[in-house]
């Protein structure tokens, strides 16, 4: 009975671990994948590189990039992370939230953006991304946007514990979007007076120009006037000289 049952438990094992009772070498990606869940990150990157080398499972993209992560090697991580989304069966949205979370970290919120993105549009009905999302937009003060992410989450977790919480962070955009608002008008407002009286002044001083350029016209016109009648008179006085000495002439 004994003996039979531990021919069950056997056969039972071999079939839940999904391999063969002889073949009990580990993988390098089950060995790295221990490793990493025993916090061991330095002694998992071997293993798992070995694995993505040799063809092993997709899995080994997400977990090395995580080793690399917890060692701060947040550039490497990202690019296993690049790496895995061309590789067939990794799970791209994990993976591409895991990248946003490490872009995330860095504070490089565009990059973080851009991976969740990616995230959400391999399975919309994903949760966290749409979450973090709409964090790093508000990061980049990008508050409508923001906004949209934090009501499609609670559309997608209506039983979320951060409910609340996002609740009123939506109020708080709210009221920053209206301050913004008229913050603008107020602004757009000025710029329009400043314009105006821009205009003004430029107007005035054309006038005031023209006016200069009429007044000096004048003045050169009325001393052309009169250095025109000064020369006539000249003229009119030689002439009748000149009758003068001629009348003298014959008269002698």
């Amino acid at each position: 009975m004994k003996q039979n049952m531990r021919k069950f438990l056997l056969a039972a094992f071999i079939f839940l671990s999904g391999s063969t009772f002889w073949a009990a070498e580990p993988s390098d990606f089950t060995q790295g994948e221990l490793y990493f869940r025993q916090d061991e990150p330095q002694k998992a990157v071997s293993y798992l590189k070995k694995s993505i080398e040799n063809g092993g499972d997709p899995k080994a993209y997400i977990y090395l990039a995580m080793c690399y992560f917890q060692q701060g090697k947040y550039a490497d991580a990202l690019s296993v992370c690049a790496s895995g989304m061309e590789v067939p069966g990794v799970n791209k949205k994990v993976l591409a939230f895991d990248a946003g979370n490490i872009a995330f970290a860095m504070e490089n919120y565009a990059e973080a953006e851009k991976w969740y993105s990616l995230a959400i549009a391999a399975d919309p009905a994903y949760a966290a991304p749409v979450l973090n999302r709409a964090n790093t937009f508000l990061q980049q003060g990008k508050l409508e946007d923001s906004k949209g992410d934090y009501q499609n989450y609670l559309v997608l977790e209506p039983e979320s514990p951060q409910a609340e919480t996002i609740a009123r962070i939506i109020a708080l955009i709210d009221n920053q979007v209206e301050e913004q608002k008229k913050e603008e008008a107020i602004r757009v407002a000025e710029e329009k007076k400043l314009k105006e009286e821009e205009h003004r002044i430029a107007a005035e001083r054309a006038r005031r120009e023209h006016e200069e350029a009429e007044r000096r016209k004048k003045l050169l016109e009325d001393v052309a006037s009169s250095l025109q009648g000064s020369g006539m008179v000249n003229m009119s006085a030689g002439a009748e000289g000149t009758v003068d000495y001629g009348y003298e002439s014959e008269l002698e």
